[in-house]
This record gives structure tokens, sequence and C-alpha cells, in this order.
């Protein structure tokens, strides 16, 4: 197989390299629904047990195991932009953990994603990108738009400008094939340790 240069890295040469603007169906985040004036007269936060849960960096710290912060029905409509449904692609975007990359959980809870953080949907397959943003060639390249230094960050032009590999298909199901069973074996090892701890 022929490799090429791309700016993460080499790739075969079969695959190609375009912005994330041009392989996404959907780049959202919480600002999407509004300005920060309509989001402070619409939005509330609430500890106690509500409409539906704030997904933020802290819960999928937390392993999303409680202290969910909560929004009422009016503010979980209000943030229509950023509902999410499970599964979803989340990134945080400011902060000292930017780059952590990582999936939107099943909860029993309508949910939206919290402010800090971007959400993406990919036109083929999310569970590639997924792995390729946690890789060490998409850290590289998440790394290489942020600004700041006092309080990193990058914004959702400067994402969906970032270049990406493309594969063919077939091989972004191949290396899915192979990422997948480790990741869930990964999870289920976790699982066991936090039970073993208990």
């Amino acid at each position: 197989m022929k490799y090429k240069d791309a700016p993460f890295g080499k790739v075969p040469e079969v695959w190609k390299i375009r912005p994330i603007s041009a392989v996404t169906e959907l780049v959202t985040d919480y600002v999407a629904n509004g300005s920060f004036a309509s989001l402070a007269a619409n939005v509330t936060y609430k500890d106690t047990e509500d409409e539906a849960v704030l997904i933020r960096l802290a819960d999928y710290n937390n392993d999303f195991k409680g202290n969910f912060v909560f929004i009422d029905k009016h503010a979980y409509e209000f943030l229509g932009k950023s509902k999410l449904y499970g599964n979803e692609i989340i990134i945080s975007n400011v902060g000292a953990n930017v780059g952590t990359v990582f999936r939107c959980p099943h909860l029993p809870y309508k949910m939206s994603l919290a402010p800090n953080a971007i959400m993406v949907k990919f036109k083929e397959s999310d569970d590639f990108y997924y792995f390729w943003l946690r890789s060490l060639a998409g850290q590289h390249m998440l790394r290489s738009i942020v600004t700041g230094s006092a309080q990193p960050k990058f914004n959702k032009t400067n994402f969906r400008d970032m270049l990406v590999p493309v594969p063919p298909r077939d091989h972004q199901d191949k290396i899915v094939s192979i990422l997948q069973p480790l990741e869930n074996k990964i999870e289920n090892n976790k699982r066991i340790n936090d039970n073993l701890a208990a």
C-alpha cells in the first residue's frame, strides 16, 4: 500500500483529506441557541431533578454517576439546537481539558449539551471519527486549533476548518471493527473494577 503525507502524519494514498465541514452533517454547541443575554434569560441551572440534564465534561469525568445539572422544560425547548439523544460525539472546547472527546451516554433523562463543548455528527461513520479524534493524530489536530494560554479554547469555525482523513467507507468500517471490541473490553474491565472497589 502506498502512503502520502498529511498534516496529521502519513495516510494511505487512497484516503482523502478534507475539512471537518465537508464530512459532517452537524456541528453545534450551547451558544448556537442564542446570545448570551437570551441564554441567561431562558436557562436556569438546577441541582434538583427536572425535565433534562445538561451533559458536561464533569459528568464524563464522573462516569455519569450523578450530581447532574438539570434544566426545566422551557430551557430544554429553548436549547433546541443542542439536544442530545445518546451516542453523539462531544468534544470539550474550553479549559484545561480542551480536546477531550467522549460519547453522550444513554441516561433515563432528556439531555442537552452544556456550555464549553461542541457536538458533532458525521455524514458517514461517527464511530470512525470518534476513534480518530481520540487518537494521537486527532488530538494533535485539535491542539493545533487551540488558542489562548490562560484559558485554552477553540471555536466552531476553526473546528469546521480542521483537516481530517476521509478513508473509503470499507476502510472506516474495518478500523472500527478492530477498535470497537477493544473499547468494549476496556469499558467492561472498568465496570468490573468499579464493582470490586465498591
